[in-house]
């Protein structure tokens, strides 16, 4: 499989990227993908969640009234969670909701998740993104001449791209990091990536080895 690579205008070049045959071959273990978007987004949570039982609820702890002989149903502090302004029975506490994947299933997890773009032909290859000035209308003009249709875009850079990534900032659906970076969930939402070719090479030459 060959992937076309076009200029930072959208233009093509001429020449293309020549995906390794095993990558093509490879079935995505998409449980995987599933589980570390899980992870990624629970150690992303705050879980700083927090109610107030009945031992922490402002009012008195005596007893409202006397047990037996009033005819109504007994009753204790005025903290008691059936009351109004009482405890919370069995309410949210602070807690970690992140959870661990070995390193080999990470590596898996976002393999997967490259393979499916690659399956669904959904990549696509810039020769460089460095631009002279961070312009957002040639970034969007090389978009629309890529074919981009506004649905959720990931793009991956070598290295820290200054004026690529304030250039892209303010377009909508459009996320772009270092390639280095890269994660699942990243690669999950998006319906198209647009990689640099240096950080594609790269990506290749260290899966190859």
């Amino acid at each position: 499989m060959q992937i076309p690579i076009y200029t930072k205008e959208g233009t093509p070049t001429g020449d293309s990227l020549v995906i390794p045959e095993f990558l093509l071959a490879m079935e995505p273990h998409e449980h995987l993908i599933y589980m570390d978007v899980k992870r990624i987004l629970a150690a992303a949570r705050q879980g700083t969640h927090k109610t107030k039982t009945r031992g922490e609820v402002q009012g008195s702890k005596r007893k409202l009234y006397r047990q037996k002989g009033t005819g109504r149903a007994r009753m204790g502090s005025i903290r008691n969670p059936i009351r109004r302004g009482g405890g919370t029975i069995h309410g949210p506490v602070p807690r970690d909701y992140s959870f661990k994947l070995n390193e080999k299933e990470k590596q898996l997890a976002r393999l997967s998740a490259f393979v499916l773009h690659l399956k669904q032909q959904s990549i696509w290859v810039v020769r460089d993104l460095a631009y002279e000035v961070p312009r957002t209308r040639l970034f969007a003009q090389m978009l629309r001449s890529l074919g981009w249709q506004g649905t959720p875009l990931q793009v991956y850079t070598h290295g820290h791209q200054r004026n690529a990534y304030l250039a892209a900032r303010n377009i909508p659906r459009v996320s772009i990091t270092p390639a280095n970076q890269w994660n699942t969930y990243a690669l999950a939402r998006a319906r198209h990536l647009l990689w640099e070719e240096t950080a594609l090479r790269e990506l290749l030459q260290k899966i190859t080895v």
